[in-house]
Order: C-alpha cells, then structure tokens, then sequence
C-alpha cells in the first residue's frame, strides 16, 4: 500500500486538493475533520475541561475561547495537542488498518502538521498545497471565528511554506485554478505505479507507534 501525506499551512487548499483525490476514490484521512469528531466525544471533552474549564459553560465547549487560550501560551497549546493527538493517533491507526483489509492500493492522509508533529517517513510521498499569502489571509480571515491575530499565532506554529516545500516530495499551487489541480492529482495517480512500495505490515507498523 503507497500512502501519500498532503500537508501545508491554514488556508492554503488541503482540503481543495484531497477533494481531488476522493474524486478519483482515493481513500483520504481527514484530519481536522476526524478532530471536529473528537471534540464530540464525551471522553475527550473531559480531559479538555479538566485542563481548560474557561473553555467551557457549563459542559458546552467553547472552541473559540480554547483556541483564544492555547494559542496565546505554548505551554497550555502543547497539552491540548497531547490530549487530541492520542485519540487521533488511534482513529488514524484503525483507518490504515481498515484500508489495509479493503485492499487499497493508495491511501492520502491530510495532515495538517506532517512536518511539525508527525514523521515524514511514515509516507512514501509527501506533498504540500501552497498559495500566495495574499489568497491564503483571504481565505481565512472568512471562516468563522478566525481573525489576523490568530492567523498570525496560527502561523508562527507552523513550519514556513518556503521550508516546508523543501522538505517535500511534491508541491501543489493551489492558487493555480482547480484544473491545474486536478492535472497534478492525475499526474501524481498516473505516475504512482511507480512509486516504491513498503510492505503493508511496515505501513501499519508505522502507523502504529
């Protein structure tokens, strides 16, 4: 099984890009998405009301005032990503598991923080989705509950494009129009036959730790 990580900064067309992929019916992972999961688990919510209990009224999780907190202190973002990352590792695990059983050939996992929080040799190819900074503050500064200051705090936790597109294996302008788009996912699906593949034990063996 070949699995390609698409990683890239807020607001720059991940979620754009992996559309493509499942279009093509390429399994894809979406992180953020399996996160807004999480925050619905009663299991999950408390553990982050033990940590953040101005976060919440009530029990009802207040996501704009968690993300208020965390990401003006490191320390308190840092123990929220614990908090999510160990029930994400295992939604994740148990999908490559799942793919693995279907047997799929190709699997794309969006992640957001690949090059930061993860490992790159999880993935037998990496790619990030880049755009100017200009269409990228557009973009986010339309999703509700995001303004400059968090664009900018969002931003200093995340590697640059400039050194995340050295550290990748593909790059993707999604400024560029979706049909640029959806030739470059074509391209990279056309050429995957010649990817080099592990064997789907030391992708779950990855997946796992």
């Amino acid at each position: 099984m070949i699995v390609i990580g698409i990683t890239g900064s807020v607001g720059t067309g991940k979620t754009e890009t992996s559309s493509f992929f499942k279009r093509q019916k390429v399994p894809v992972f979406d992180s953020d998405y399996e996160v807004s999961l999480l925050y619905k688990k009663p299991v999950v919510l408390k553990l982050i009301q033990e940590q953040f209990p101005l976060a919440f009224k009530g029990d009802r999780l207040l996501k704009e005032e968690l993300a208020s907190i965390v990401f003006e202190d490191k320390k308190k973002l840092l123990l929220l990503e614990k908090i999510i990352y160990k029930f994400l590792n295992k939604s994740r695990y148990s999908w490559i598991r799942r793919q693995f059983r279907n047997r799929k050939r190709l699997v794309v996992l969006d992640v957001p923080l690949l090059f930061e929080k993860d490992n790159k040799r999880k993935y037998d190819k990496t790619l990030v989705v880049t755009c100017s900074e200009k269409i990228q503050k557009i973009r986010v500064l339309k999703r509700e509950g995001w303004n400059k200051r968090r664009l900018v705090l969002t931003k200093r936790q995340q590697l640059t494009d400039k050194k995340k597109k050295k550290l990748a294996d593909i790059v993707v302008y999604s400024d560029r129009g979706k049909r640029y788009i959806y030739n470059t996912v074509n391209d990279i699906l056309n050429k995957s036959i010649y990817f080099k593949k592990r064997s789907n034990n030391k992708v779950i063996s990855n997946f796992k730790k």
